[in-house]
């Protein structure tokens, strides 16, 4: 934005971060991240942690607020209708599509609904008897991934190899979550595609110096290597993540886990609502690849969302460029 423009647009946000999840390292990170991108871009900034401050402490003179709040109770729609109540202008997904997104049994089950790929798989919960767990085991085929239904940042999920593996596995999932899910290890290309607004943003192929992408990789790994918009993907990818977004009704600020394999088939793992914005988190680094700072997609997005967009949108750059 020019300076008028900036002047014009200043906004008096409250950036919501921490929370009691599992997440709230996290998300605490996200959250300073977003506060110090829209105060250099002249914005009115403060964080609110809810597990210290309640909501009725946001400032009755707020424009909007922007949740950075990641796991249960920020992601699966509690957070959602808490905002709905306060009067304030937010941003992010509906209760409804946050509800169902957080719930990797409730997606899985919609997008197979709506003719999109999923990885073969079982829903069971923590009283189903070991017998048949192991059994939905041995169905789906090694190797296998035990995630809990409602967790983020891979919090409680194992690759497991053999069934000697398994009953740890199932254990950790159920610590986080009584529902879990038995999925087959799509073995290919791990994708992750932002959407911002209905516009697809570049895809970033991840590629952890471990087995896997897990927590440690996300957050700590500096080996972990990212390539942004990597050749050689199927030219259905974005319409798949864009039908998968549209299914779930994501809207704002989403980004779309997949594995592409050997055919090119994409499978959809997950959609996340709230993704992060730390230091190694993806949706800044596509972002980037446009030459869009994380405090000019926050900014754009927050103004759309009031229906005050300048004339230097994001938007226009980042179909621009994918054109």
């Amino acid at each position: 934005m020019s300076q008028a423009e900036t002047s014009a647009n200043r906004l008096r946000i409250v950036v919501l971060a921490g929370g009691d999840s599992a997440e709230r390292e996290v998300s605490l990170d996200s959250g300073r991240n977003v506060v110090d991108a829209l105060q250099q871009r002249g914005h009115d900034v403060q964080l609110l942690d809810p597990a210290k401050s309640p909501f009725s402490s946001i400032p009755t003179d707020t424009d909007i607020v922007l949740p950075m709040l990641h796991g249960t109770g920020a992601e699966d729609g509690v957070l959602q209708t808490q905002l709905d109540q306060l009067g304030i202008p937010w941003l992010g997904s509906s209760a409804e599509a946050s509800r169902l997104t957080f719930s990797k049994i409730a997606t899985r089950t919609t997008l197979q609904a709506a003719g999109l790929l999923v990885p073969p798989g079982v829903a069971l919960n923590r009283i189903s008897s070991p017998s048949l767990i192991h059994e939905a085991a041995r169905c789906v085929g090694y190797p296998l991934v035990v995630k809990p239904s409602e967790q983020g940042s891979s919090v409680g999920v194992s690759i497991v190899h053999q069934e000697s593996q398994l009953d740890d596995a199932v254990r950790e999932a159920t610590h986080w979550c009584p529902r879990f899910l038995i999925e087959q290890f799509i073995v290919g290309r791990e994708i992750t595609v932002p959407v911002i607004n209905g516009v697809v943003f570049p895809a970033i192929e991840i590629v952890p110096s471990g087995a896997w992408y897990d927590y440690q990789a996300k957050y700590h790994d500096e080996q972990t290597q990212y390539r942004v918009s990597p050749p050689g993907l199927p030219d259905s990818l974005n319409e798949s993540v864009l039908r998968a977004c549209r299914v779930c009704d994501v809207s704002a600020i989403s980004r779309t886990d997949l594995r592409v394999d050997a055919s090119g088939r994409c499978w959809i793992l997950e959609i996340n609502t709230i993704p992060g914005m730390t230091s190694h988190s993806l949706v800044p680094m596509s972002a980037r690849a446009l030459g869009i700072s994380l405090g000019e997609l926050c900014e754009q997005t927050l103004l759309e969302k009031l229906n005050r967009p300048t004339a230097a949108a994001w938007t226009s750059k980042a179909l621009k460029r994918a054109a």
